[in-house]
């Protein structure tokens, strides 16, 4: 995973967007607070349902 501060993220915004889309996600580091990770919609949504079925394993069909 790629990783930059945020000054730089925010210059290169348009490409690390397009990066998330392919699947490579960013993350994006600020002084002194905690980084976040750039992912696409797609990726974020497979996570919920994952984390949804970790959770209520029962729901599973």
């Amino acid at each position: 995973m790629e990783s930059m501060n945020y000054a730089n993220a925010k210059a290169q915004l348009s490409r690390l967007m397009d990066q998330a889309l392919y699947g490579q996600p960013v993350e994006i580091t600020r002084k002194n607070r905690e980084p976040v990770v750039i992912i696409s919609k797609a990726s974020y949504e497979a996570y919920k349902k994952a984390d949804f079925y970790n959770r209520f394993p029962e729901d599973i069909k």
